[in-house]
């Protein structure tokens, strides 16, 4: 069994690549796009991602415009919430 990450640290770098990506998860959530267990499930996908410091170097490095790197693991959900209108 996987050993998750620190749940906030997480929380915070999935807010941080969430707003990176132009995601407002929490006003995802209001719009009913996605459920309260949605957003939670953001946050346990990132837990389970082996590389929380790759992660934080490259937010602290990315460009407005640059993809999540191929290892996020909420990359695809980023994606389709980006390209529904709010």
């Amino acid at each position: 069994m996987q050993r998750l990450g620190d749940i906030r640290e997480h929380f915070w770098l999935t807010l941080a690549m969430a707003k990176h990506c132009e995601v407002d998860l929490a006003e995802a959530m209001r719009d009913g796009r996605i459920s309260t267990a949605d957003y939670a499930d953001h946050i346990t996908r990132c837990r389970a991602c082996p590389s929380p410091e790759h992660c934080k170097h490259w937010l602290k490095n990315a460009s407005a415009g640059d993809e999540p790197p191929q290892y996020c693991q909420n990359k695809a959900s980023f994606a389709e919430l980006t390209s529904v209108p709010a």
